[in-house]
């Protein structure tokens, strides 16, 4: 018997229609009902999900279902986008709902199964356990990267932060939240790479590493320099001298009575002194190179972090949206629990009035509404956290809340195998590329540090002009100007440092041992997340197909307890019980196929670059 399957996404929520072909007639031909499409609930936050009932008069229960429509596995094998069921006159659908959101984004339409996704061209749905052989064709289990843009989609302006960062509320009114946002997985991805501040750092730290580079290939060009002194100078000691020379004079004046002489006045001296020089660290042992050597493999371990960066950013958004579907879909399944166990309740005061019925089965429904309100309040609660820890992550205004506007569904699957999948990590994870370039840095550095052992020569040439101008008017006094030239060679040779340049040896001999260990380990790491996110992968998706047949049996389960109960033959305890099974089955199946998609993400985070990204460069 085959059970054919369509879902119909609304807002938050999610409905389902049943087809099952040769069950029974009131099951072919189940619609729903218009009043209770019509209605709607108020979710937190300003947003409004619909919920369909799919019930007949005879089926009271409700519920709902967050899953796109899954095909039998014999169209995952074959990869046919195409419906099994023929009767799609009884499958239908409702257009999203959103209330009080300003440009609000519409949810996208379901990802076709056996299709590409248009947001992952290289991921076609097909079971781990019905993969195809691989082709011998070379490229077709690999599709060409696509390049990927600053940003793919163009999330709203009124998200953007506060360009200030030492922006500092003081006012209740500059963290009041005044506009709610529906935004998809993309826009999410887009504006966590625009604003993210581990980003942005990151980003800072390659352009450092980027001028530290420029500063090492410095070394390459020789050294000039000018330098240029003007002096003017008065002798304190000439001073002294003149007025020591008049007193004599006047001494020997008053013994012969003539006049006295005027002792020789102190003059002041101009000098001007300017060199220019040229100097060349001549490498004759290849210090300097290794220097340059040792920036380069710094610059490239920064850009390998940023890549690992971006990558570990989008997993991390990702995981913090899928947070925030399981959260709604949790309250649009309390919100149905809630509208259950009043059903309930109001069939089991109508059979007191009608005095077929007991108090204690009263009771029994009151409780059980009481302990849904509860769980439905608890609900909201973690999706206003969830709410709020995207808008963290995605560094948004202060003002702004965020909600997803994805539906919650099977975001697509995956292509290669497990052994592709683990040779591909291999190859494009950076952090077993950085390893790599952490030991050729540490081997750099100690070629620097054996050749700055060796002797090291160095050669300058030096010219200088000097110019000297006398206020004495004697005209054998010194005037005039006069240049000159040098050329030095200096060799210096570190004969002896107590050891100091043989224990930094040692310890870039430990760094590079250090490197290749951690190569090691992080390689037997990368598969083993591989290999993880690939089996949560595989269960995931066999629980998809379970939780799908629960629901449907806890459904009907339902309809039948409460069809007891009304007719007398059943007690409140089994309905209460097949409400309790069917709220299981149902959040069963919502963490069926939020748990399919984390592993998906895990998978793709695991593997890394995907669609492209050329930073990766590990043969």
């Amino acid at each position: 018997m085959r059970v054919f399957r369509q879902i119909v996404v609304v807002g938050v929520g999610a409905a389902i229609t049943f087809g099952n072909v040769g069950h029974s007639a009131a099951a072919q031909s189940a619609v729903k009902s218009p009043e209770n499409s019509a209605q709607s609930n108020q979710l937190p936050m300003g947003q409004n999900v619909k919920l369909e009932s799919q019930t007949t008069p005879e089926q009271p229960s409700e519920s709902i279902a967050l899953s796109p429509s899954i095909q039998s596995q014999d169209n995952w094998a074959t990869g046919n986008p195409q419906p099994l069921g023929s009767n799609s006159q009884n499958l239908h659908q409702s257009p999203p709902v959103v209330a009080n959101v300003e440009s609000a984004t519409p949810a996208p339409t379901a990802i076709a199964q056996g299709a590409p996704s248009p947001q992952n061209p290289n991921i076609i749905p097909v079971p781990s356990s019905l993969t195809p052989p691989p082709s011998n064709t070379p490229g077709e289990n690999f599709p060409p990267p696509t390049p990927k843009g600053i940003l793919q989609t163009q999330p709203p302006r009124t998200l953007e932060p506060n360009p200030n960062p030492l922006l500092f509320p003081t006012q209740p009114l500059d963290v009041r939240i005044e506009e709610t946002q529906s935004i998809s997985l993309q826009q999410a991805v887009d504006l966590a790479r625009r604003n993210s501040q581990t980003l942005q750092i990151s980003q800072l730290q390659l352009q450092q590493t980027q001028a530290a580079l420029r500063e090492q290939q410095a070394a390459l060009y020789p050294d000039l320099n000018f330098q240029m002194n003007a002096t003017r100078s008065l002798s304190a000691g000439g001073e002294i001298q003149v007025r020591s020379q008049q007193r004599i004079n006047n001494f020997q004046a008053n013994q012969t009575g003539r006049p006295a002489a005027q002792a020789t006045p102190n003059f002041a001296s101009n000098s001007l002194n300017s060199t220019l020089q040229l100097s060349y660290d001549v490498d004759l042992f290849g210090r300097r190179s290794a220097n340059i050597r040792a920036a380069q493999e710094q610059l490239r371990l920064r850009e390998l972090e940023v890549e690992r960066q971006a990558e570990q950013l989008r997993f991390d958004v990702t995981d913090a949206y899928y947070n925030l579907q399981d959260a709604d879909g949790q309250v649009a399944i309390r919100q149905a629990s809630v509208r259950n166990a009043q059903q309930s309740l109001r069939d089991a005061e109508a059979l007191e009035r009608a005095g077929v019925g007991t108090r204690f089965a009263v009771l029994q429904a009151q409780a059980n509404l009481a302990n849904e309100q509860q769980q439905l309040a608890n609900a909201r609660r973690d999706q206003r956290i969830r709410q709020r820890q995207l808008s963290e992550l995605l560094n948004i205004s202060q003002s702004s809340n965020l909600t997803a506007a994805d539906p919650v569904e099977q975001a697509g699957s995956w292509r290669l195998s497990l052994e592709e999948s683990i040779v591909q990590a291999f190859k494009n994870r950076a952090e077993l590329e950085q390893q790599l370039v952490q030991r050729d840095l540490s081997k750099q550095q100690r070629r620097s540090i054996l050749a700055g052992r060796l002797p090291q020569l160095n050669v300058s040439g030096s010219y200088n002009v000097q110019g000297q101008n006398s206020e004495n008017p004697n005209p054998f006094a010194a005037h005039g100007w006069a240049d000159g030239y040098a050329i030095q060679a200096s060799l210096t040779w570190s004969i002896f440092d107590g050891g100091a340049a043989k224990a930094r040896v040692k310890q870039r001999d430990a760094d590079i041992a250090i490197a290749e260990s951690r190569f090691d380990q992080t390689r037997n790491q990368v598969r083993r997340e591989v290999e993880q996110a690939y089996f949560g992968l595989e269960s995931s998706f066999e629980n998809i197909e379970t939780s799908e047949a629960g629901v449907l049996q806890s459904r009907e389960a339902l309809r039948l307890a409460r069809l007891r109960f009304q007719a007398g033959v059943g007690t409140q305890t089994d309905v209460i019980q097949a409400e309790t099974d069917l709220t299981r089955a149902e959040r069963n199946r919502l963490l069926a196929i939020i748990g399919y998609n984390r592993s998906l993400s895990s998978l793709q985070r695991a593997v890394s670059n995907l669609p492209g990204n050329n930073l990766s460069r590990t043969p």
